[in-house]
């Protein structure tokens, strides 16, 4: 068995996480460790399976990035919450059970996200949790126009967050989005601070596509943002396209975990 493993060596601990990790596994599994100057595609393609040691924000971009060659991942946490990471520190004889086969692997279905300025692509990417347009720091309101499978909708607030189920305990919770089991596969929007008494948190089928622009009216730029990376700005000759993504992420699950169990203890 080969793992390909990724540190992110801006967390504390993970040195020391590493090393305990390498010692566990032992002879039961080749690994391969990034660093710099190796080519991570290649890692992803070579290993049986990929583990992550950071916070969530490392699996998740390693989750994305391995998911087109159909890799699951396992996340080892060093972070504060690590909500998504399936081991924390204290358990790492867990990973023990890799070698035998002793665990589940979970799909997530992600958002496929692109920006178009007259003409021209000014963004694509890949979304495990969400894709936001708001106006930032700035507090002022964005009238936002919206299509749902050609059906429109018009938002005066904050900004929308688009989510998957796996970003419904993200952002989407934040701003009073429902929380949505991952096996469930659809698209939720959700206003950020709506100026308005109707407006809801919507659920669309994973089929819909989303189209979003700014109205006429609206006195402010905005800024798209995917997975808490701002991406571009948006004006309104920038017109967001986002739809289900061809690729599933692939979570392995060693303690048997559910949601219900991780909201539970994690908050």
């Amino acid at each position: 068995m080969k793992i390909a493993i990724f540190p992110n060596y801006e967390k504390a601990g993970t040195e020391k996480l590493l090393d305990d990790i390498l010692a566990i596994l032992g002879t039961d599994a080749e690994c391969l460790v990034a660093s710099d100057g190796v080519n991570e595609d290649d890692l992803y393609k070579t290993s049986d399976l990929i583990i992550t040691v950071g916070g969530d924000g490392t699996l998740i971009k390693h989750s994305k990035n391995a998911s087109p060659y159909g890799k699951a991942c396992l996340g080892v946490n060093t972070g504060r919450l690590g909500f998504l990471a399936n081991v924390d520190g204290d358990k790492l004889d867990l990973l023990k059970r890799l070698a035998s086969g002793d665990y589940s692997v979970e799909s997530r279905m992600m958002l496929w996200v692109s920006a178009v300025k007259n003409d021209e692509i000014v963004y694509e990417g890949t979304a495990l949790n969400d894709a936001v347009i708001s106006s930032g720091s700035v507090a002022r309101i964005t009238d936002i126009n919206m299509e749902i499978s050609g059906d429109k909708i018009e938002y005066r607030a904050d900004g929308i967050i688009i989510s998957t189920p796996t970003g419904s305990t993200a952002y989407s919770m934040s701003a009073g989005g429902p929380i949505i089991d991952p096996s469930v596969r659809c698209i939720t929007v959700t206003p950020i601070c709506s100026h308005s008494l109707t407006a809801r948190p919507i659920l669309s089928a994973e089929d819909g596509v989303m189209k979003v622009s700014l109205s006429d009216t609206s006195r402010t730029h905005a800024f798209l943002t995917v997975d808490g990376e701002r991406c571009c700005e948006v004006d309104h000759a920038t017109k967001i396209i986002i739809k289900k993504s061809p690729f599933d992420a692939k979570f392995i699950n060693l303690t048997g975990s559910t949601i219900y169990k991780t909201l539970s203890f994690k908050f």
